[in-house]
């Protein structure tokens, strides 16, 4: 039974981990988004890919924070609904990987209205417990879909 309770205290871990990064974002606290990932952790956007087609990576938390930063000062506000979170840990501990769902709202202004941006989120996970705390080695962000429209009134 050690073992899995091991195992679900692991998992519960790791879907708080995702959690924070989402609600972390929202509040636009960059240093906190950033302080979940290790050390040499990377954040691989396939949103705006490069020249070539590749992927933007970001290595390291100060890179990963500059990133945040640019990527969120467009928005007035954002709102990350986390949905589902398939694992696979190493029973051997200390690495895991998953795939999480998300849908995140954007608000934003242009052409003097308020507009909303909603993006289905699929984040490819690679994980590693560094001193009993659970961190991100790799987040990979992939878009499966987004609707653009203007925001409702209240």
């Amino acid at each position: 039974m050690e073992g899995r309770h091991r195992d679900v205290e692991t998992r519960l871990a790791l879907r708080e981990l995702v959690d924070t990064y989402a609600r972390d974002v929202d509040r636009g606290d960059t240093d906190a988004v950033a302080g979940l990932f290790s050390a040499e952790g990377r954040l691989v956007a396939h949103f705006h890919p490069g020249r070539d087609g590749s992927p933007n990576v970001r290595r390291g938390r100060a890179e990963i924070k500059d990133a945040l930063v640019a990527g969120l000062a467009p928005y007035l506000a954002t709102t990350h609904v986390v949905g589902s979170q398939v694992l696979d840990v190493d029973p051997g501990g200390g690495r895991a990987r998953g795939e999480t769902v998300c849908l995140a709202h954007h608000v934003y202004e242009r052409d003097g209205g308020r507009r909303l941006l909603v993006m289905a989120v699929r984040y490819q996970d690679e994980y590693v417990c560094e001193s009993g705390v659970w961190r991100f080695a790799e987040r990979q962000l992939r878009l499966d879909w987004r609707d653009d429209r203007p925001l409702a009134e209240r």
